[in-house]
């Protein structure tokens, strides 16, 4: 028989797994007794000849040499590891079979340690440097706390461990594989991770610590962890990582955690490494929930009592949403937010503050986890004053908190607060993304009511109430809040003798006006819960005269009054409202029994506007889009493709927006975002705001169609401006079509007072496309256009 010795050859022959009875040692009892083992060999030679010739005798004869294995292992004799068995099976086969250039030769065993699947030997000969020789431990199988989501803090889980390290036949110290096992079980059960990379790297470390590695510096480690149950379409996932000794030099070495002293809080890993306290000032976001006694007041008095602290400063505040109770069901629905606050305080600190807010200054009493509560006050993030976020996992605090992404009621008015790439400390994901996993569910509970707070009403019925949803937009892929609570009618109510369409029609008197007013109530009533009646008492069309403050005081104060004193009226349906850019006025009107200013400037024409609103924190108000003045509006309907600020950030959702996109809607939201933030600035509550694009206030006819067309994505709107962020997520969208010039445009109908059938067409496309409140002159017929388009675009779930 002839053998090519001057090439390498490119033939193998295999022989897998064949079944040994052998004594290697203890097994996972500590019996020396016969294990079952396996050996598989990779035999390198050359048997072009024998594939020629198709002649056995011209390659290595496998059942020859299965049969020589089997006759060397004696059941009877003790081989004392798996090691030394791979070891002289290697070298009797090599000797024994001269056509064998090279060996590969792996050995196994099920029964060595309790824990793993199988321990392995693999050796060489000659030796590879490119297949060096190793010890496998595979499937190790270990029950530890692993993740970042809450659910799975609350109970450990399997994963699987493989261990690759170097074995040497020439060394005398090779390693005790039983004892690693152990060394490795131990101080991973008795330990908990956020990620498989911690995990990873501390068994990695762990092998290392084994003497063996002491003599053996160079030697390298590879060690793989699968997570069995972290998604559900797989058998695991996980990672892998190769390290050397000096890879941990410095650091002490691992011991398991005593079982004693194991904490029995929310055990979250907390990285040590983050500075929680820098000379600038922290920002900490604080979720409040109120379900006993006013709760209304409640929020108010721990925002007041948070922001009167030295060291603390209130910079944003979301929206407030109606949330059913989780957990413990039998209770009163609860009324939830966040607070963006500046703070000086460390998290201990601000948690002290909060508890004594609750427990204190609002006798909050806890009869049981998660009952009833006057206020509750969670640091659900915080961030040093370089931006940095913090973990926290103590006795008394976990930050992030560790239900945050559990709770819409949380997420929602955090998300109003924060960017849509903010990145959840924990989970290293968006929150916005976290928030849309939990809509996508599907669970009812998980809906909320955006809430408008008001003033007159007893806490049951004292709000506006706005239900939205999350929903991925069909034609674009965006996610975006879409209305999904029915609309409500806004009547114009004009006392004035030169409003464009019913200027002259009821400012004859009191009386007259009174009438009108109760006789839209009734028609309005008749299909929906709610009401907004909107007076006005100045004219707002183009290029009018104005009438002068006393004026219009004269004209809308005593007619307020007279409908609040009104017996006819169900005064806990109707809404009322002033249409005037006056803060004066305004004023007036909210002593007078107002619940809305309905503001055509947004704040542009009076500055006090919003310093009568921040002094009346449960005053609705609706913030329009305008530019110019009631003289020059016209002439500033020109928007321009590029955007004044190229370094600000606009998105729609989660998607920034960017060149050319939507610009007349980006030119108007931006505009509106000024107004937010000054109005913001003063003290008005971001709960007060309603948006109003402004149709036909410096707008052409094509444009105001083109936002009608776009309300959705002004309703999903945010901008970030240096340090300014702002988010109409949530914030109620006013549009008042009803009569508008643009209709003339299309209809030719030039007699304003003659277009409430159109404008019944053009409410029914706003309530297709998001609107929440449509303003109207003809009650009685365009209340019946907007419940339909509430049929069907809105059907009750």
């Amino acid at each position: 028989m002839s053998f090519g010795k001057n090439k390498i050859s490119r033939d193998k022959v295999h022989i897998e797994k064949q079944a040994l009875h052998a004594i290697i040692g203890p097994d996972c009892w500590k019996r020396t007794v016969p294990q079952d083992c396996q050996v598989s060999l990779e035999m390198t030679t050359d048997f072009a000849k024998a594939a020629q010739s198709d002649e056995l005798r011209y390659s290595l004869n496998y059942a020859v040499i299965s049969k020589d294995i089997a006759q060397f292992v004696d059941p009877a004799k003790n081989f004392k590891s798996l090691g030394k068995l791979a070891e002289q099976l290697l070298l009797h086969v090599k000797g024994r079979h001269p056509g064998i250039e090279h060996l590969a030769l792996k050995a196994e065993a099920k029964d060595v340690h309790i824990r793993s699947e199988n321990v392995g030997v693999v050796v060489h000969t000659p030796q590879l440097a490119h297949k060096p020789d190793e010890l496998v431990v595979s499937g190790l199988k270990l029950l530890t706390l692993i993740g970042v989501f809450t659910f799975e803090r609350l109970q450990k889980q399997y994963v699987t461990v493989d261990i690759h390290m170097p074995w040497s036949i020439a060394s005398n110290s090779n390693i005790n594989h039983q004892e690693l096992i152990d060394d490795v079980v131990e101080f991973v059960e008795s330990s908990n991770f956020k990620t498989v990379e911690a995990l990873v790297e501390c068994v990695a470390q762990i092998t290392l610590q084994n003497v063996y590695f002491s003599q053996n510096a160079e030697a390298p480690v590879t060690v793989k962890v699968i997570k069995l149950n972290a998604i559900t379409a797989t058998q695991g996932v996980g990672v892998s990582c190769t390290r050397f000794r000096r890879d941990f030099a410095g650091k002490a070495s691992l011991k398991p955690i005593s079982q004693l002293n194991a904490s029995t809080v929310f055990d979250l890993p907390a990285s040590q490494s983050i500075r929680v306290l820098t000379k600038k000032s922290s920002t900490a976001f604080v979720a409040f929930g109120s379900n006993v006694g006013d709760r209304i007041a409640n929020i108010q008095c721990a925002i007041d009592l948070l922001n009167s602290h030295a060291k603390v400063r209130v910079q944003n505040i979301s929206s407030i949403f109606e949330s059913e109770p989780m957990y413990f069901q039998n209770q009163r629905l609860f009324l939830n937010g966040c607070i963006e606050v500046k703070t000086e305080l460390s998290p201990d600190q601000l948690l002290e503050l909060c508890k004594q807010i609750e427990y204190e200054e609002l006798k909050r009493v806890k009869e049981f986890e998660n009952g009833p509560r006057s206020i509750d006050l969670d640091i659900i993030l915080y961030k040093n004053g370089d931006g940095e976020s913090v973990t926290i996992t103590s006795d008394k605090l976990v930050v992030p908190h560790p239900r945050l992404i559990e709770r819409t009621f949380v997420m929602e008015p955090l998300c109003e607060l924060i960017s849509p790439d903010e990145i959840h400390p924990v989970t290293a994901e968006p929150i916005y993304v976290h928030l849309n996993q939990l809509y996508e569910q599907g669970r009812a509970e998980d809906i909320l009511w955006k809430v408008i707070p008001l003033p007159r009403m007893n806490d049951e019925d004292r709000f506006l109430k706005f239900k939205n949803k999350s929903k991925r937009d069909p034609f674009n892929g965006r996610v975006i809040n879409a209305t999904v609570s029915p609309t409500i009618t806004m009547g114009i109510l004009n006392t004035t003798p030169d409003s464009f369409s019913d200027g002259g029609k009821f400012d004859k008197g009191l009386d007259l006006s009174l009438s009108r007013a109760e006789s839209m109530v009734k028609e309005v009533l008749k299909l929906n819960n709610q009401v907004i009646i909107d007076i006005g008492g100045c004219s707002t069309r183009p290029n009018s005269e104005q009438a002068t403050l006393d004026q219009e005081i004269e004209r809308t104060i005593p007619l307020i009054r007279a409908i609040r004193a009104s017996k006819s009226i169900p005064q806990t349906r109707v809404i009322l409202s002033i249409d005037t850019y006056r803060s004066q006025v305004a004023q007036s009107a909210i002593e007078a029994g107002v619940d809305l200013i309905n503001d055509i400037s947004g704040g542009t024409f009076d500055p006090q506007m919003f310093s009568v609103l921040a002094k009346n924190p449960t005053t609705a108000y609706a913030m329009s889009h305008i530019r110019g003045d009631i003289q020059n509006m016209n002439k500033l309907a020109v928007y321009s493709e590029e955007m004044d600020n190229e370094d600000a950030l606009d998105f729609i959702g989660d998607q920034e927006l960017k060149g050319k996109q939507l610009f007349l809607i980006r030119h108007i939201a931006r505009e509106l975002a000024q107004q937010y933030i000054k109005a913001v600035d003063v003290g008005v509550r971001r709960w007060q705001i309603i948006l109003d694009p402004g149709i036909g206030f410096a707008k052409q006819a094509n444009q105001n169609l083109e936002i009608i067309r776009n309300l959705n994505l002004l309703k999903n709107y945010s901008l970030l401006e240096g340090a300014n962020f702002v988010n109409f997520k949530n914030l109620p969208v006013l549009v008042g079509p009803s009569r508008k010039k643009f209709i003339e445009h299309i209809t030719g109908e030039t007699n304003a007072a003659k277009r409430d059938f159109t404008t019944g067409s053009v409410a029914t496309a706003c309530v297709s496309y998001g609107a929440d409140i449509i303003r109207v002159h003809d009650t009685a017929n365009c209340v019946k256009s907007i419940k339909m388009a509430d049929a069907m675009y809105r059907p009750s779930e």
